[in-house]
Order: C-alpha cells, then structure tokens, then sequence
C-alpha cells in the first residue's frame, strides 16, 4: 500500500515538472515533444498488443506513427509549406514574423537588420553548429525586411 502511495507522489512531482516545463517551453520544442511522445505511445500500446497476442491491433498504432512521420510531412510539402513560406501554407513570411525572427522592433534601420542578420547568423549557420533550417529562416526574415 506504502509503496503505491510514493510511487504516486513520484508520478505526481514528474507530471508538474513537466508541466512546468511544457509552460515555459516555446512552440517548436512543445510541438517536438508532443509528437515524440505521441509516437512513444503508439509503440508502447504496439508492443503491449503484440504481447497480449494481438498482432494485428499492433499494426494500427505503428501505422499512425508512420504516417504521422512520413505522410503528414509529404502532405504539407504538396500543399505549399515547404521552403520559403514560413514553413506553413499561408505564403511568405511578414513582415512582422521577420521582425520577431531578427529580434527587432518596427522601423529598425537597414544597418540595424544586418547586424542582427548577421549576429544570428553566426550562431545559426549549419558550419557553425546550427542547422539549414534556422539559417532558411534567417535569410527569409533579411529578404523580407530589405524588400522594397
């Protein structure tokens, strides 16, 4: 009895600490997180069914973890939310979206958008450590900002 009592408590203190996590986490992480244990999840109810003897009922779950990995990836390229679109099928980047991108606030001068370009892009750039798709972004934000 003890010892459901206190792993319990142990269950209860992880759940807030990750929903304290999850408070002060941004989007992408959240979002990256969200899918990762939806997955999880998928595969611990698979093995669960296949242990039970139901392999078939294993192929749903493995299924939606498929699809969610591969299909709903290739789904949103058809649509339009691929490179330099903000990464969603509504179109270009705003202008206010390059702001946020950058850190900078309206009517920042050209000079002040390429220094924080390239302030960024030092810490972004993929033989830096960082990856194509923050430096995409990066880029983005620049061309929407000196458009004129």
């Amino acid at each position: 009895m003890i010892a459901w009592f206190v792993i319990g408590l142990i269950l209860a203190a992880a759940l807030l600490a990750l929903l304290n996590w999850w408070a002060s986490a941004d989007v992408k992480a959240a979002k990256t997180s969200l899918f990762w244990a939806i997955v999880g999840l998928c595969g611990l109810f698979g093995l669960v069914m296949v242990a039970a003897g139901k392999p078939f009922f294993a192929i749903i779950p493995a299924g939606f973890a498929a699809w969610r990995m591969f299909g709903a990836k290739a789904a949103e390229r058809v649509k339009g939310g691929g490179q330099g679109t903000g990464g969603r099928a509504g179109g270009p980047m705003t202008r206010t979206e390059a702001l946020d991108v950058l850190g900078l606030k309206e009517g920042a001068s050209e000079q002040e958008i390429n220094q924080a370009y390239r302030k960024l892009m030092a810490q972004c750039h993929p033989d830096k450590g960082g990856n194509d798709y923050l430096a995409g972004k990066l880029n983005e934000a620049k061309q929407t900002l000196l458009r004129r």
